[in-house]
């Protein structure tokens, strides 16, 4: 028989793999077109969505040092008051009354001291006629002594008064909003009930719960929140990260700040994302892909092989993902060329055509 009626052919290693799996030379034989991207490195970035909340730390549920009927409250809820403004005012009447008769004492105590001084001064000038005795003079001297004693009293005593009528009126700690309202004008104030509620709105926090296994990690972290009704991430500012006491919750608070609050309230939700760099490695587009039911992933590579392309599966390991791509921690390498569309229906060893060679 002539030797140019015999065919003669080598199979390549991916081409007798695949006829041993049962794979059809018609199958290899055809032409798949894909589109590919050779695999760069970059720097490989984790994320952790965290749910949040806005929270007012300066938040102060005011009561009255002193008891007494409510005479006046000048503010409503919802109101903004400046610091040292004026929110409510007890009834200070019988107040006023004590220390208009403790300043009568302390004029009393005056005009006293003011006579126990001119005798004083009449006995010394007795003194140097030799016209008094010197126990006379040293008992006039103590009755100055004693005087002074009493005006200092009585001084004492009508300033404490003219502070109790002070601490009548209930005055703003600092700057914010009056978001509650615990009474009512004629109802009776007693010591340390809280008559309302004052929040500073101008610095709002965002507080997280936050995986413990993460709590060494916030040293290179960077937070980018989203408010409600907004639709873009904006950076935050991690300020504190607190260790709950109850170990079984596994999380810490993590809180945080943005630089414009304008639009937040105390309570509103926020959702948080944490965003750790790590090592530069592999990255490819998530639509490359594949996942089995059995949880392992795999990716298609175009291979060149004596001037044709051919499909090649390997199986990977892969990391976080972002923006539509996904970090691989083990099974690639840079440089090598991914099928990234047109992966659905490959075989190993099949011939590709590269729509974007």
């Amino acid at each position: 028989m002539p030797s140019s009626h015999i065919l003669r052919f080598v199979l390549s290693p991916c081409l007798a793999a695949c006829l041993t799996a049962g794979v059809s030379l018609e199958v290899l034989a055809q032409q798949t077109r894909v589109t590919t991207a050779v695999i760069e490195e970059a720097m490989i970035v984790e994320f952790l969505d965290v749910s949040g909340s806005v929270t007012a730390p300066r938040t102060a549920r005011l009561s009255s040092e002193v008891e007494g009927r409510i005479a006046a409250f000048p503010v409503a809820i919802g109101e903004r008051v400046a610091a040292d403004q004026t929110l409510l005012t007890l009834d200070a009447e019988e107040a006023r009354f004590e220390a208009r008769g403790a300043a009568a004492d302390v004029d009393e105590a005056s005009a006293e001291l003011d006579d126990a001084r001119r005798r004083l001064n009449e006995a010394r000038r007795l003194r140097e006629s030799r016209s008094i005795a010197d126990s006379e003079l040293n008992q006039r001297a103590n009755a100055v002594a004693v005087a002074e004693a009493v005006l200092r009293r009585q001084t004492a005593t009508r300033e404490r008064w003219e502070s109790r009528i002070d601490r009548h009126r209930l005055t703003a700690p600092f700057a914010g909003m009056i978001t509650a309202r615990h009474v009512e004008i004629g109802e009776w104030a007693s010591p340390g009930a809280a008559l309302m509620t004052l929040v500073d709105l101008n610095r709002l926090m965002l507080d997280f719960a936050v995986p413990l296994a993460w709590y060494p990690r916030l040293e290179t972290a960077a937070l980018e929140v989203q408010v409600p009704g907004g639709s873009q991430w904006q950076d935050a500012e991690i300020i504190a990260r607190v260790p709950q006491e109850d170990e079984a919750a596994r999380q810490f608070l993590m809180r945080a700040e943005l630089e414009t609050s304008g639009t937040l309230l105390p309570g509103m939700a926020v959702q948080g994302r944490l965003r750790v760099p790590g090592a530069e490695g592999p990255v490819v587009p998530r639509d490359a892909l594949l996942r089995r039911p059995d949880g392992q992933v795999s990716v298609w590579l175009a291979q060149e092989e004596d001037g044709e392309w051919r499909a090649q599966q390997r199986r990977v390991e892969i990391g976080a993902s972002h923006d539509g791509q996904t970090a691989v921690l083990e099974g690639l390498t840079a440089g090598e060329r991914i099928v990234v569309e047109g992966n659905e229906r490959l075989e190993d060893g099949q011939r590709l055509a590269l729509s974007d060679s």
